[in-house]
């Protein structure tokens, strides 16, 4: 999947989601590793305790990036 794919996919998922999309969502939706796109800031995470005590990563577009703000029309 491509970069621009996966802008597309994680904006989807963002639109559909009750309350925060998961990193573990979006790469079971990508079939895939998102760590690069991580690394080159295309979705930012932050690490979270869930109320559960158990820890969760959240991920979102990074909204400030080129190509997302590009295929967003942020």
């Amino acid at each position: 999947m491509n970069d621009s794919e996966l802008v597309r996919l994680v904006d989807d998922l963002e639109e559909k989601a009750e309350g925060y999309v998961t990193l573990e969502d979006i790469e079971r939706a990508a079939g895939q590793s998102v760590a690069d796109a991580v690394a080159a800031a295309l979705l930012l995470v932050d690490h979270r305790t869930r109320l559960d005590g158990t820890p969760v990563t959240l991920c979102r577009l990074n909204r400030h990036h080129p190509l997302v703000a590009e295929l967003t029309g942020w």
